[in-house]
């Protein structure tokens, strides 16, 4: 009965992590659809949603805490917790770069003006998604391989943050901007560096994972 428990317990655990990161994912998809089409409404809403992240954060906290104390897991379960533990830390900053993007959207409220060529840009919201998105699976299916590939993808989504924010710059440097543009360009260089950050976290999720799964610590970065 006590191990019936128990595992129930650990299975609510990644369900619940797993449901964190899904309600991530959405605020990371709304904001950036918010970024794109000027909506100040569904910027809102994202910064509302945070709240729901953090409480997540604090429930799963106490579940692992519980689990910890009281059934004291061994092997592959201890690892599983101590991911899940890590991981929701991760979960909830990329909800605060994802609000704090949001905040941008609703100051600048109009249609952003990228004073370079947009295509980088554009890139590199892609490809942050699409890394936030995979490392939730990752730890849902405990695909290491997935995890693994994380590194090369980060490395592109430095280099394009390098080469947007250094062609912003330079064309304010210039003088290739106007007035209106100027505050709009400060508000970019926030938003790429809040971007490259999540990308950051995404990775640290993928390390968690490959220690979850094959129990020797590994550092993609």
């Amino acid at each position: 009965m006590a191990r019936t428990r128990y595992i129930r317990k650990l299975k609510e655990l990644r369900q619940d992590v797993t449901e964190m990161g899904a309600i991530t994912l959405r605020s990371v998809e709304d904001v950036l659809t918010a970024l794109e089409t000027s909506d100040a409404a569904l910027a809102q809403r994202v910064i509302v949603n945070d709240d729901a992240i953090n409480k997540f954060d604090r429930k799963i906290e106490a579940q692992c805490m519980s689990l910890l104390a009281l059934e004291q897991p061994m092997a592959k379960d201890l690892r599983i917790i101590a991911t899940s533990l890590k991981m929701i830390t991760d979960l909830e900053r990329i909800g605060d770069f994802t609000a704090d993007i949001a905040e941008e959207v609703v100051t600048m409220g109009k249609p952003i003006r990228i004073p370079v060529s947009a295509s980088k840009f554009n890139e590199l919201v892609a490809d942050v998604k699409s890394m936030v998105a995979d490392s939730i699976e990752t730890y849902a299916q405990g695909n290491v391989q997935l995890a693994r590939s994380f590194e090369a993808r980060d490395d592109r989504i430095d280099y394009l943050y390098k080469d947007v924010v250094q062609n912003m710059v330079n064309a304010l440097a210039q003088g290739k901007c106007s007035t209106e543009t100027v505050a709009d360009v400060a508000s970019l260089l926030f938003i790429i560096r809040y971007l490259e950050r999540i990308a950051d976290h995404a990775v640290n999720i993928g390390n968690r994972v490959c220690y979850m799964e094959e129990g020797a610590r590994r550092y993609l970065k």
